[in-house]
């Protein structure tokens, strides 16, 4: 998703209405209750559980993405679950009840955004009954595990100086210091400061005559930005202090349209907020005077809730400022003006869920624009987007690239009520736009557009009429059309029947097995998915997809199938304990972390046989570093370089972090046996991690925890 894109969705997401009354059910083992979902709206569920009752039920989602949320009997959030497969497809969630009582289920569009389509899910309890002793002692070990896990960052202090790469250093000081600041102030206090003086090395140690200078200013930004989101929301003062400080670096990007310094201060009021939103406001407007930056409207969005008069009055400084601008020249300028329109338009959105008996303020805040400032700063928005005219071949500018973001966005009630008369030239201006000039790129437009609205049949018949060096790209997608539709055989048929080169031919039914199988695993057919990957022919394609695909094994089945399915899984990535690729060795460590949920005997079988291999290839690597690929700089294995042996490292990494839940020692004791001492202080950061139980995000995919 690009910048641009993941700004609106974010802007949207702030402007979502609220949330609409929701129905509430009692569900009951058995029964499957289905409900329709749309933008703005949330349904409820409740459930009467024992003490000590494991739960597991599942929300099949068809057509929207949904995200469940749990609250005990006290009202408490038990968290959020929701797992990455989109608008098809269950959101599976376990839990083992702490107290009795009633808890509630709440099912909501992800995101709760305004424009979000409307769908519909399915909930129903898959399995409840009295947790075994195994569960029961599980949930009871927590705190003894986090404990552990506290500890084992206490010992590592010491171990952080014998990194010597400065960027492998700060990153393992930032997840030391994030996972001590609730429990140990002020060694995560210590480590943020040796973190931040660590970046000040990395910089001191830029050249910028290097040839490699974007990849070495990159990190730098990414290593500030890493200070930032740990140090904000515990002292966003001595954050900004060091953004300043450290803002010694050119940008090797002269047309970048985008301040990184102007965001970085921004998410820093953002961080301010909740602790002072006077401070936050003033240095949103000292930004301001500097340049445009979209996160100034998270502040607005914020202050309408609680300081209604701070929030109108940066608006209209911002808008004011904006009057000014020529909006087709700065992108943020223009992102900006459209989203302020926006904002000042739509409900005041709160940034959690209100309570049951939530009932607004009497009195009305002030409007963020007066009618006044709002038609000014329209009609100038406006006005400008459509005195663009497209250059021949109106090929891409980022002036295009804004008159089109503008007219999209500014279509609506808005539009007919300042400016009536502009609607059909709007609508001429969106068409010209996104037309190309190019005869080849306009053909091949109006097939996409005949595909996309037409039949199956339809489809076929448009694409006979093409071009003869255009048709097996567009048959491709007929073909991808009715796999969309739930017809794999009509889509092999249509590859089979209409593409005659042989290898263009064998590559497109290659994809549609592959896509096939990822649509099946996405929505819980695990054992049609494995009975695809076994169907590949190549070895390597079939660890591959198992790596894409294990993770989703076991959500909405009882232990003893999920096993049956992690075996089958297992055997077909090979006979050997070891792996002969590296899609074997991602599949296999893959697979290591779904046994973790049931068997961690089993899950340690699989991983520990790799722990070796890592060993030597990582030694192996050493020797050809320089040869055609840097393993090492330094001295050091380059964990984020994206070498392969970095990446095997990193998810050898990950599935010891995971094996920790069920087996501290054991998983300790395998980061024990890993000989670069770089990757084993980051194999301990991940066990620490995992056994304190820091979920990253706050947000959880079904996996059992006892509440």
């Amino acid at each position: 998703m690009s910048r641009s894109a993941t700004v609106l969705f974010t802007i949207a997401i702030l402007f979502s209405t609220g949330w609409a009354k929701a129905q509430s059910d009692s569900l009951q083992p058995g029964i499957t209750i289905q409900r329709n979902l749309a933008g703005g709206q949330s349904q409820r569920f409740t459930i009467t559980l024992e003490q000590d009752q494991f739960l597991q039920f599942v929300v099949d989602q068809h057509g929207i993405d949904v995200i469940v949320r749990m609250f005990s009997p006290e009202g408490k959030s038990l968290g959020e679950f929701d797992s990455p497969n989109g608008t098809e497809g269950p959101e599976n969630v376990s839990v083992i009840c702490a107290t009795s009582g009633i808890y509630r289920i709440e099912v909501a569009p992800l995101g709760q955004f305004e424009n979000v389509a409307p769908g519909r899910f399915e909930i129903k309890i898959v399995e409840l009954r009295r947790a075994t002793d195994q569960e029961l002692q599980a949930g009871k070990n927590q705190e003894i595990l986090k404990a552990e896990g506290l500890a084992l960052l206490t010992e590592l202090e010491d171990s952080f100086s014998q990194i010597h790469l400065p960027q492998t250093r700060v990153r393992a000081q930032l997840q030391a210091a994030q996972l001590l600041w609730p429990s140990d102030e002020k060694l995560a206090t210590k480590l943020a400061g040796d973190a931040m003086e660590g970046v000040k090395e990395y910089l001191a140690g830029v050249d910028a005559d290097d040839r490699d200078y974007y990849q070495t200013y990159e990190l730098a930004m990414q290593l500030r930005q890493e200070v930032v989101q740990l140090l904000g929301p515990h002292d966003p003062e001595a954050a900004l202090g060091f953004v300043r400080a450290t803002r010694v670096l050119a940008s090797p990007d002269v047309n970048q349209s985008w301040d990184r310094e102007l965001a970085f201060e921004i998410t820093l009021a953002n961080q301010m907020f909740a602790k002072d939103p006077r401070r936050a406001v003033q240095l949103a407007e000292e930004t301001l005077k500097r340049g445009y930056s979209i996160g100034l409207l998270e502040i607005v969005a914020r202050l309408r809730a609680t300081e209604p008069e701070l929030a109108a009055k940066l608006a209209q400084e911002i808008a004011a400022k904006l009057q000014g601008e020529k909006l087709l020249r700065n992108q943020e300028a223009s992102n900006l003006a459209v989203n302020l329109l926006r904002l000042a338009h739509s409900p005041i959105r709160r940034f959690e869920p209100p309570p049951a008996d939530f009932a607004p303020p009497p009195k009305t805040p002030p409007a963020l624009l007066s009618e006044q400032e709002f038609k000014d700063l329209f009609e100038k928005t406006l006005n400008e987007a459509l005195s663009y005219n497209a250059p021949p071949g109106n090929s891409y500018s980022p002036e295009k690239n804004s008159a089109q973001n503008i007219l999209s966005m500014l279509k609506g009630p808005e539009l007919t009520a300042y400016a009536p008369a502009s609607v059909a030239v709007i609508e001429k201006s969106v068409v010209e736009l996104n037309t190309s000039s190019d005869p080849q790129s306009a053909r091949w437009q109006k097939y996409q557009e005949t595909i996309n609205a037409g039949t199956l049949d339809e489809s076929l018949v448009e694409v006979q009429r093409a071009p003869r060096d255009m048709r097996d790209q567009l048959y491709q997608q007929v073909a991808q059309k009715a796999l969309n539709l739930g017809d794999l055989p009509r889509a092999r048929q249509i590859v089979k029947d209409h593409i005659s080169n042989p290898s263009q031919r064998q590559q497109a039914l290659s994809n549609l097995e592959q896509q096939a199988i990822r649509m099946d695993a996405s929505k819980g057919r695990i054992e049609d998915a494995l009975r695809g990957v076994n169907n590949l022919r190549a070895p390597r394609e079939r660890a591959m997809m198992l790596s894409q695909i294990v993770n989703q094994i076991g959500s909405g089945l009882k232990r003893a199938a999920a096993l049956d399915l992690l075996e089958q899984a297992r055997s077909m990535v090979g006979s050997s304990a070891r792996a002969e690729s590296q899609e074997q060795m991602m599949a296999l460590l893959e697979v290591s972390r779904g046994f973790s949920r049931y068997d961690s005997k089993r899950a340690f079988e699989v991983v520990e046989p790799l722990l070796d291999q890592f060993n030597e290839m990582s030694a192996a690597a050493l020797v050809l570093n320089g040869f055609g690929q840097d393993f090492y700089q330094d001295g050091e294995l380059a964990m984020q370089n994206g070498s392969s042996v970095a990446n095997f490292g990193n998810q050898l990494i990950l599935t010891l972090g995971t094996l920790a839940t069920s087996n501290f020692d054991r998983a300790k004791a395998g980061a024990e046996r890993l000989e670069r001492p770089e990757v084993r202080l980051t194999a301990y950061l991940a066990i620490a991690q995992q056994a304190i139980g820091e979920d990253v995000g706050g947000r959880r995919s079904g996996f059992v925890r006892r509440f």
